[in-house]
């Protein structure tokens, strides 16, 4: 994609996946994280200086476990479904329902809501235009 770059990375025993979405202006988007917060500080580093938001795609422990440490190392807004936002290790500033848009800087998400994996499950739609 011309304007933004996906990377992902693999954390704990579990090989949990942390993305991380950069876009052409410096705009960063984190999704998941799921643990060993110190790499997934440098993760971020190393795609830019700022985090433009941070997203729990669901409230189980294997996908928050970095998350209190990350969100206050970057001072990101947090993002997660609402139904597991108070489920989060962290206070939720934008709770997600179906068809809601996430802008984080440049970058542009559609949200899905996902059924019966946890209540509030979400996923994550990117249409480069």
């Amino acid at each position: 994609m011309a304007g933004l770059t996906i990377r992902k990375m693999s954390v704990s025993a579990m090989h949990n996946n942390v993305y991380l979405l950069t876009a052409a202006d410096g705009s960063q988007v984190l999704i998941d994280a799921a643990d060993d917060a110190p790499r997934v500080l440098e993760f971020i580093a190393e795609g830019g200086a700022r985090l433009d938001a941070l997203i729990t795609t669901h409230q189980h422990w294997d996908h928050v476990r970095a998350l209190p440490e990350v969100a206050a190392a970057t001072g990101a807004p947090t993002y997660a479904g609402t139904d597991d936002a108070d489920a989060l290790p962290v206070p939720v500033d934008v709770r997600l329902h179906h068809g809601d848009r996430i802008e984080a800087g440049s970058i542009t998400l559609d949200v899905v809501h996902l059924r019966g994996h946890t209540p509030g499950s979400v996923a994550l739609a990117y249409t480069d235009v």
